[in-house]
């Protein structure tokens, strides 16, 4: 009787410890799920900003208005073609796409194939010598860790 009452006791024990862990084990689940949850979110909204800010590229390009000019000089004339003014669109609207992508990376969501083709990308833009002054303008609006990782690429300008 008294055996059968500690195995009990042991195997009620035992049943606590299970139940404990579990719901440590619930806990943790939870915390990963909603950390998820949130990395998710974090990415949804970049995108959407990403596509709003490409919305409002083709607007201007449509309209002849250069970004660089109206936005960071302060300036609604210049003497560029249009066709010039979609090219210098083109180049600042790519930048925030590689901002976009850069943050994608970091919050683990782009796989290393497709993170590396980005990295082609971001240095073939960064060495179109003759728009090279449009990222030298805006480069400080953009996060120092990505200013940091394009500076490290090769420049052949």
């Amino acid at each position: 009787m008294k055996a059968r009452t500690a195995l009990i006791r042991s195997l009620g024990r035992l049943g606590n410890v299970i139940g404990v862990l579990g719901v440590i084990g619930s806990l943790v689940f939870v915390g990963l799920e909603l950390r998820q949850s949130k990395t998710i979110a974090v990415a949804a909204t970049l995108q959407e900003r990403t596509n709003s800010t490409q919305a409002m590229f083709h607007e201007l390009s449509a309209a002849g208005l250069d970004w660089q000019s109206f936005m960071l000089e302060n300036r609604l004339e210049n003497d560029y073609s249009r066709d010039l003014i979609a090219r210098r669109n083109t180049y600042h609207m790519s930048w925030f796409l590689f901002e976009n992508d850069f943050a994608q990376h970091k919050l683990g969501l782009l796989d290393e194939e497709v993170w590396n083709a980005k990295m082609r990308a971001f240095r073939s833009f960064y060495n179109y010598c003759d728009l090279r002054p449009l990222y030298e303008a805006r480069k400080s609006w953009m996060p120092d860790d990505f200013t940091a990782l394009i500076a490290a690429m090769p420049d052949d300008c």
